[in-house]
């Protein structure tokens, strides 16, 4: 399907661009995104019209990134449990360091975030990359610490045994 592009897409092409892209790609995607729209005559010659509004709406949204990203945060800490190797007991995704930058006072969306290798499983220090316009992009050093604890099971099961409770009750059993 041809669309024409109303602003850059990285390896895809520049704004005002006539593209052909997968059918799909074009109606689940860009098209409801407002990315793009689809190359009928009208659009064509309307395109040609808009090319210099639709560049300095650009212009807008790079100078309203770029000023984002000149007052974001840099460098975020997240605690989590994990074992006494440092092997986390669940993962670190691109919604908790978009969480933990936004309690920084930084108003990130988890979109925003990529994890070059997924999920963090271990203690340490990670970059994570943020991308907020196709040409503003910038890193932030995610350290994370390890709180020593035990795991989540044997601490329910550590809960159960204090309480006296088991999986089977009495009212369970008449059934």
């Amino acid at each position: 399907m041809e669309v024409i592009l109303l602003e850059k897409i990285q390896n895809l092409g520049d704004l005002g661009e006539l593209v052909n892209v997968k059918n799909g790609y074009a109606r689940n995607f860009l098209i409801p995104q407002k990315k793009a729209v689809r190359a009928t005559e009208n659009a064509k010659a309307l395109v040609e019209d808009r090319r210099r509004q639709l560049a300095e709406e650009e212009g807008k949204r790079f100078e309203a990134a770029q000023a984002r990203a000149d007052l974001a945060v840099k460098a975020v800490s997240v605690t989590r449990l994990c074992s006494e190797e440092g092997k986390l007991y669940g993962s670190v995704s691109p919604a908790d360091i978009a969480e933990t930058m936004t309690e920084a006072g930084t108003r990130i969306e988890k979109s925003e975030v990529f994890l070059p290798e997924g999920p963090i499983k271990h203690t340490g220090d990670f970059e994570a990359d943020v991308i907020l316009h196709p040409e503003v992009r910038f890193q932030v050093a995610v350290n994370v610490v390890g709180e020593h604890g035990e795991a989540p099971e044997a601490l329910a099961e550590e809960m159960d045994e204090e309480t006296g409770d088991s999986d089977l009750t009495e009212s369970d059993s008449e059934y």
